[in-house]
């Protein structure tokens, strides 16, 4: 596996996540060795699902006239 953002090696590594109330839980993710990096399962989630809102277009609307002559 490489890395995405330097397509370096990654490695596999149990990650200690402490965002529970009871403890330390474990996660399996992957870690670069040239950068640092960190992949697991919900950060390939969110960046999947914020790839799939990224080439949403808004409709485009027609823009104001811009006065050039000052009103007096």
């Amino acid at each position: 596996m490489s890395c995405h953002r330097c397509h370096g090696l990654m490695y596999p590594e149990d990650l200690l996540i402490g965002a529970s109330g009871s403890g330390h839980d474990r996660v399996c993710g992957w870690r670069c060795v040239s950068c640092g990096d960190v992949v697991e399962q919900v950060i390939v989630q969110n960046r999947m699902r914020a790839r799939g809102r990224r080439f949403v277009r808004r409709e485009k609307r027609p823009r104001q006239p811009v006065r050039m002559t000052p009103d007096f």
